[in-house]
């Protein structure tokens, strides 16, 4: 007790000296050494004692700008290759210090130590690397002064923690090749830099430079602009780095027999080469050569009763690094508007997808599939990212897919191929200005060409305008794109413009404004999926960062949402109000009430004429327990009716169990069920909504559909030391919907049921999906993986049956399965 009671006497002489001080930015001194430390978590080495020690950290939560409650002490050393930093968190508790061991890059409940490295020193950018007390290691990239954080980013880095009587200790060795910066004069480098430590059991984030969070836009990682100054650094060169990492595989293909194909199997190997070059100490070239994305995760199964098409994340470590330079008109949007999402010009799994052609050859009448690929081979591609001493940021991307071909058998015997995607080559182009401040203006562009077609092309400028010392924001776009589709207008607009105060103490708001014209399609080498339309949101957020009572924190918000077709009819309204808040212990809630007044679909939605919803309410609750438990979860619950019969009840449950440190299970269960909407009929085996006609005349057919939808998740990582894991994913998705009184829609809200064909267009789709990954990197930056994956689906259109029996019968549906080894090398020059 009496060596707790001086430490924290130590904190508040610290915190007075740093206050009379004034508000100059902190600042500490790396100390150069000529032998470097040995990297083992214990601080013994003796030129630890050459280096000046911070001690004066500030809290951030849960007691914003309180003394911590634990005393943390950071040295800094540097060399000619590498930045070493070593702290020491003392604890009054060692015996209560959280561990947990899991595979690297994914967020642990435990203690953990973070360091940012802002090397660019331009106040906008920084490297973040962090260890828990385990020594698992997370890095990543933070850009726009914090509020953009790229987990995804890896780089060969070392740390090696360890706990002793008064705490835990940690030693980072950061090589000067995992940064980026320019070689400056005799004066030496400057540096930003921040440290951040985590106290598990107590919930409690220490910053040495803590930014408020009335100072920052909500969602911000952390505040580069305001990061204190790390000098003393001299004489050091940015290297100029080439790595290179080939790669073999072996991958085995299992298809199980189908109604229209017999079973297969088929083996295949295969060699390649990543290459990482540094052009200089701001510009890294990326290339692939016959690159292998075998170790990706499977998509989760979505049930998608819409025109529209389902995004799903990008996985294939190429293209994710970096992606947060290729992301276009992302906007400032208080972290809360769903519609505030940017617009994908670029979406890379476009590179790489399934064959356009593919689900034609498997409706062919009279024939068997042979082979038909599900995915598109990428023969290479090459990016480059950097930014320039001035703020300029570049980026290109170039890759090259080959021709698929699908092989089928007629009836008479006879073998031929059908080309599913032709060779293509796309092309992507990115820059973007910066200024102090956090403002910036940048622009995108597209081109994408393929074997006897016409090119598409896209292009946009975007921006973000940091107005009244940052405390408001002017964001927006404006893009248009060539679509190489023949059967539409090519040529379209799209825009946005947004302002809103996003700083402040309590009060924050925007409006937006944005419009998508009827002919605009950025689909070659983009993602969009919505109406052509225009309209807009407002926000109006209220929230307390210091609350009393039961809650530390709170937010209340407003938000109405308005849009119309170019024929001026309204396709949708919603007006929102939430409320959200976390306890003094540690649980978050979040209650949401919406409010539906009439809209309309129309011809986007695959309607012919238009359709008038009724006005319809919507109640969301949500309650996450503390997640510092070795149980917690998140249980959501809602509720939907409409003026005529709709009722849809959702509620969703999902835990996350650590019985021991190095096992984590996430299960979840999701069930909806709604009874009585009214809908256009959408046939998933037809793809579509279901179009029929009368005398000559096409209607869009209607019914009352009845659907429910059971979704059955495990994730799981069992990480056996840091550098060998087992992670695994299973899903069973159960959707079934059934239509009763089948009518013709003739005017916005009247139907004729005379002459309405009787066919069912019912259907009980079950699909089950499973990914198992064992991961080991044997060496620093080299890894070998083996990775299983199973997918089934089938649909047996009988919505009566029970869900124990579709459950059972999910195992016995045709099963497609692949097996594969990888094995790559880092070889350093």
């Amino acid at each position: 007790m009496r060596l707790q009671a001086f430490r924290i006497l130590l904190l508040g002489l610290l915190v007075a000296c740093r206050a009379s001080a004034g508000d100059s930015a902190k600042s500490i001194r790396a100390t150069r050494t000529f032998q470097p430390p040995v990297i083992d978590g214990t601080l013994t080495d003796p030129i630890w004692k050459d280096a000046s020690p911070v001690l004066d950290f500030t809290q951030f939560d849960p007691d914003e700008g309180a003394l911590p409650t634990e005393m943390t002490s950071v040295r800094v050393l540097y060399d000619d290759h590498a930045l070493y930093v070593g702290v020491i968190c003392y604890d009054s508790d060692p015996a209560q210090i959280v561990q947990q061991l899991t595979r690297r890059d994914r967020t642990s409940e435990a203690d953990r130590f973070t360091v940012i490295v802002d090397s660019y020193n331009d106040k906008k950018t920084a490297f973040v690397f962090s260890s828990n007390v385990s020594g698992v290691q997370t890095d990543g990239i933070l850009s726009q002064d914090g509020l953009v954080y790229d987990l995804t980013w890896d780089a060969v880095w070392t740390v090696r923690t360890r706990i002793f009587l008064d705490g835990w200790s940690a030693e980072f060795a950061i090589p000067f090749s995992a940064l980026r910066f320019s070689r400056v004069d005799s004066s030496g480098n400057i540096w930003g830099i921040n440290f951040r430590r985590y106290i598990s059991r107590k919930k409690e984030t220490d910053e040495w430079v803590m930014v408020p969070r009335k100072a920052v836009t909500p969602g911000t990682y952390s505040s580069v602009s305001q990061m204190g100054n790390l000098g003393g650094l001299r004489e050091i060169d940015p290297p100029l780095n080439l790595t290179l990492i080939p790669y073999v595989s072996g991958k085995a293909d299992f298809h199980s027999r189908r109604v229209d194909a017999p079973a297969t199997s088929s083996t295949t190997d295969q060699v390649g080469l990543d290459i990482k070059y540094s052009l200089s100490p701001s510009f890294t070239l990326d290339g692939t050569i016959n690159p292998d994305f075998g170790q990706v995760e499977v998509d989760e199964a979505i049930l998608n009763l819409t025109v529209f098409e389902t995004r799903y994340p990008e996985k294939r470590p190429f293209f994710i690094e970096g992606s947060q330079m290729f992301t276009f008109g992302s906007s400032i949007d208080n972290g809360t508007q769903a519609t505030g999402i940017p617009l994908a010009l670029f979406f890379s799994r476009r590179i790489g997808k399934r064959p356009t052609g593919s689900s034609a050859v498997a409706s062919l009448p009279d024939s068997m599939i042979v082979s038909n690929p599900q995915v598109t081979t990428i023969l290479g591609a090459a990016k480059l990212t950097g930014r320039t001493d001035g703020g300029l940021s570049v980026g290109v991307i170039s890759a090259v897919t080959g021709r698929e071909e699908a092989t089928i058998r007629d009836s008479t015997g006879s073998v031929s191929s059908v080309t599913t995607e032709p060779k293509s080559v796309y092309n992507v182009f990115r820059i973007k200005q910066e200024w102090d401040g956090g403002s910036w203006l940048g622009a995108l562009a597209t081109a994408t060409a393929r074997e006897q077609g016409l090119p598409g092309l896209s292009a946009g400028a975007d921006w973000n305008l940091r107005l009244g010392g940052g405390e408001y924001a002017l964001d927006g776009y404006l893009a248009g794109a060539r679509s190489s589709r023949t059967d539409i207008g090519r040529d379209g607009l799209a825009g946005r413009l947004l302002f809103g105060r996003i700083t402040g103490e309590h009060w924050l708001y925007v409006a937006s404004t944005d419009f998508f014209s009827r002919t605009f399609d950025c689909n070659d080498a983009g993602f969009f999926a919505q109406p052509h339309d225009h309209g807009g949101y407002a926000q109006l957020l209220y929230r307390e960062d210091f609350g009393s009572g039961a809650f530390r924190h709170y937010a209340f918000a407003l938000n109405p949402e308005l849009r119309w077709d170019w024929d001026g009819i309204r396709t949708h309204a919603k007006i929102e109000l939430s409320a959200d808040g976390v306890t003094t212990g540690f649980w978050s809630a979040t209650l949401a009430y919406d409010f539906l007044p009439t809209w309309y679909d129309d011809a986007e939605q695959g309607i012919i004429g238009i359709y008038r919803h009724p006005m319809s309410q919507q109640v969301t609750a949500q309650l996450t327990s503390d997640s510092r438990k070795k149980i917690s979860g998140t249980l959501t619950a809602s509720y939907e009716a409409d003026d005529r019969l709709k009722r849809t009840a959702l509620g969703s449950l999902s835990l996350t169990l650590r019985p021991v440190g190095w096992m984590e299970l996430v299960p979840v269960l999701l069930y909806q069920n709604t009874r009585g909407e009214e809908t256009a009929i959408f046939s998933p085996s037809l793809g579509g909504i279901v179009t029929q006609s009368v005398g000559g005349t096409d209607y869009t057919l209607f019914g009352d559909r009845a659907l429910d939808e059971v979704d059955l998740e495990l994730r799981g990582t069992l990480t056996f030391t840091r550098t060998i894991s087992l992670q695994f994913f299973s899903q069973v998705l159960i959707a079934r919907g059934t239509y009763q009184r089948y009518r013709r829609l003739i005017g916005s809200s009247t139907f004729d049921a005379t002459g309405v064909p009787t066919m069912s267009y019912d259907f009980d789709e079950t699909t089950f999906n499973a990914n198992v990954l064992l991961r080991w990197e044997f060496l620093a930056g080299s890894t070998a993986f083996l990775v299983w994956t199973q997918a089934r689906n089938g649909d047996s259109g009988i919505f009566a049956t029970s869900y124990q029996q579709r459950a059972r019968e999910t195992f016995a549906l045709p099963h497609e399965d692949v097996l594969l080894l990888k094995i790559s090398y880092w070889l350093p020059f």
